[in-house]
């Protein structure tokens, strides 16, 4: 590559099949999500990554968006049931079934023709709960071979944790009084903490990481994360991956949780981790 993509534009542009932002839908169980999909430039077809948001989605991480389209990455974001316009109600399962959803449109032939995707080359990232859920649709994903948690939260773990003491519940729905936000409806934090406790086994991490071998699994704590704290989900995980002799890399950096000062670095880590894998 002839220049930085962190820092410069691209030297040489392809004006027959040039870099294109648009908007898109996508229909999950009767409800339109709605998303933007980033389309390098270039003949293709090109890598996807899916790059999953926390809740409620404040940081959408559209400057990593950006470095990783001018690499050579199509890029999608997408908002999930009941958030951020996106129809229908908002929960952790319609999470799931919305990255499902989403995965078989960019699987299609439409996305394939229209957006230049390799629909077997898909990669999920996500943050916090984003990089929570990219590790769970891994699980079911053999195909899909790539995939990175930035300051996941294990939600699982933490229902698991809260469960046997209603002061951790009481004081659990407290701490999530913020999803109350005008850009999420259909929930509230009592509801939702509920569905974590509900699902407290099945969304363990911890207890699906054999399900991640095959796959090569980038990690990113934040030591100063006092949302997603490294003791409770970033090492935990890293040793379970590690116990299972899972392909991984670890990162810690001295960020926040959504690494607010740490950006460049942040996303030179996750250049450095793709680009090993994509020439494998």
């Amino acid at each position: 590559m002839d220049f930085n993509p962190i820092s410069e534009d691209p030297v040489k542009l392809d004006n027959n099949y040039p870099t294109l932002i648009d908007g898109f839908t996508c229909d999950s169980n009767n409800s339109k999500l709605m998303g933007t999909i980033y389309v390098a430039q270039g003949k293709g077809p090109h890598p996807t990554v899916l790059l999953l948001h926390g809740i409620p989605g404040y940081e959408q991480n559209s400057d990593i968006a950006h470095v990783l389209l001018r690499t050579g990455y199509n890029v999608v974001i997408f908002h999930y049931r009941g958030n951020w316009g996106s129809e229908g109600t908002y929960s952790i399962g319609h999470i799931f079934e919305d990255i499902e959803n989403v995965i078989e449109f960019l699987k299609c032939r439409q996305s394939v023709e229209s957006y230049r995707v390799d629909s077997k080359n898909i990669i999920l990232i996500g943050h916090s709960l984003g990089g929570f859920s990219a590790l769970m649709a891994a699980s079911n994903h053999p195909e899909i071979k790539l995939v990175a948690s930035i300051a996941g939260f294990n939600f699982g773990l933490y229902g698991e944790i809260i469960s046997a003491n209603n002061n951790l519940v009481k004081s659990a729905i407290e701490n999530f009084e913020f999803i109350k936000s005008p850009v999420i409806k259909g929930i509230t934090p009592t509801k939702f903490v509920e569905e974590i406790i509900e699902h407290r086994k099945k969304w363990n991490i911890l207890n699906i990481i054999k399900k991640l071998k095959g796959h090569s699994v980038l990690m990113i704590g934040g030591i100063r994360d006092n949302i997603s704290p490294i003791e409770q989900n970033f090492k935990l995980i890293v040793e379970a991956l590690e116990k299972e002799r899972v392909d991984f890399k670890e990162v810690l950096l001295d960020g926040d949780h959504c690494f607010s000062d740490k950006r460049i670095v942040l996303t030179k880590e996750i250049l450095k981790w793709l680009q090993v894998y994509i020439r494998k």
